[in-house]
């Protein structure tokens, strides 16, 4: 069969690889993709590259990589459904100003792209962003309209149009089912090629935090706080000017990692903290469980009661119930490193096994054909 996934990237990651190489948004669309999947972030080119595996087809497109869609627009002569938005700012607060255009998903060209692609199956990353109208007539260009989610949702969102929605978090799989829509629980996992392109050289990093750190996350300024209190931690965020003057952790910010950069960080760290999200509730859902113990870390992340469906608790991964447990639970591990290791491999082992794309894919091939 032929997939087509379609999920946005991170805008600073994107800005970050076309600054780097400022000659690449007038390269053709291939190449900006191969760059783009090179920055090796989120999962949907995971996930593709294991239904590859499978034997399947399967492409990526991000909607939000402007050049790469302006691209594939000029390669494919339907340039007019690239647009900006002009808008008006006043100059001097007087004078009104027509600004330049301002990049914006173009869901026309994107609908282009999946007439062109003609995928037995579209699965969907930015459900919370699509509009309904686009949804439902990218529904018709597809045997199935697949989503995956496991995110805070928008009000109001209209999902009928999606013949199945997968998510990690089982409250979402409840709630779209009690909204007629066919749901599945499928969780996130790890891609072991990962390990090929960043090899573990040297963990001089005792122990890590990567992510944000804003007020949408409330306590994990407080959870890295008590963790940098007793043990030495760096910290790598894209949003360090969230943080009061006062923070002392100011001073362990190393800036944000994301895709490559995310795992080389893991790939150095002996112990990497995680705290989930809200919309997380009690489910053990996130990425970081995944991309953190594929990378052999040794993880530490927070209690939830489905964590035990999927490692084996205290043998596998460390879990924690407050900041302070969690500040000696690191500072433990730290000054028993060998014992730290031994639990890390063993999680390393485990997502090997069981928490792979591969893995997932074939689990999602199941669904797909269930309904077909």
């Amino acid at each position: 069969m032929r997939y087509l996934f379609i999920d946005t990237n991170y805008s600073a990651f994107l800005d970050g690889i076309y600054r780097d190489r400022p000659e690449l948004a007038s390269a053709s669309y291939e190449e900006q993709q191969a760059a783009i999947r090179a920055g090796m972030f989120g999962e949907a080119e995971f996930q593709a590259e294991a239904l590859r595996q499978l034997g399947h087809e399967a492409e990526v497109i991000v909607p939000n990589a402007y050049p790469a869609q302006q691209a594939w627009a000029r390669e494919h002569g339907v340039s007019d459904l690239v647009k900006g938005r002009w808008s008006f700012r006043r100059r001097r607060d007087i004078v009104p100003w027509l600004s330049r255009p301002r990049p914006q998903i173009s869901w026309e060209l994107l609908l282009e792209q999946v007439r062109v692609h003609r995928p037995d199956v579209v699965y969907v990353g930015i459900i919370g962003i699509m509009p309904s109208a686009i949804a439902a007539r990218m529904q018709t260009l597809t045997r199935l309209l697949v989503a995956q989610v496991a995110t805070e949702l928008p009000g109001g969102l209209d999902s009928r149009s999606y013949n199945l929605i997968v998510s990690a978090l089982p409250s979402l799989v409840e709630r779209f089912r009690s909204e007629g829509i066919a749901s599945e629980w499928l969780p996130l996992a790890f891609s072991p090629a990962v390990l090929a392109e960043v090899p573990v050289l040297d963990r001089d990093i005792p122990a890590s935090f990567v992510g944000s750190l804003g007020r949408q996350h409330p306590g994990r300024r407080e959870l890295v706080e008590a963790v940098a209190a007793v043990t030495p931690i760096q910290i790598w965020t894209g949003d360090a000017t969230g943080l009061p003057a006062e923070s002392p952790l100011r001073r362990l910010v190393r800036g944000p990692a994301w895709g490559r950069g995310m795992y080389e960080v893991l790939s150095r760290s002996r112990i990497t903290l995680n705290q989930h999200g809200a919309v997380a509730g009690p489910y053990a859902a996130n990425l970081r469980l995944y991309e953190a113990t594929g990378m052999g870390a040794l993880l530490v992340t927070d209690a939830k009661s489905t964590l035990p469906d999927l490692f084996d608790v205290g043998a596998e991964v460390i879990v924690y119930n407050s900041p302070e447990e969690c500040a000696s639970l690191v500072s433990y591990y730290h000054g028993h490193p060998e014992e730290a290791s031994r639990i890390a491999s063993a999680g390393q082992a485990r997502t090997l096994r069981d928490h792979t794309w591969h893995n997932r894919m074939g689990q999602l091939v199941s669904m797909v054909e269930a309904r077909l």
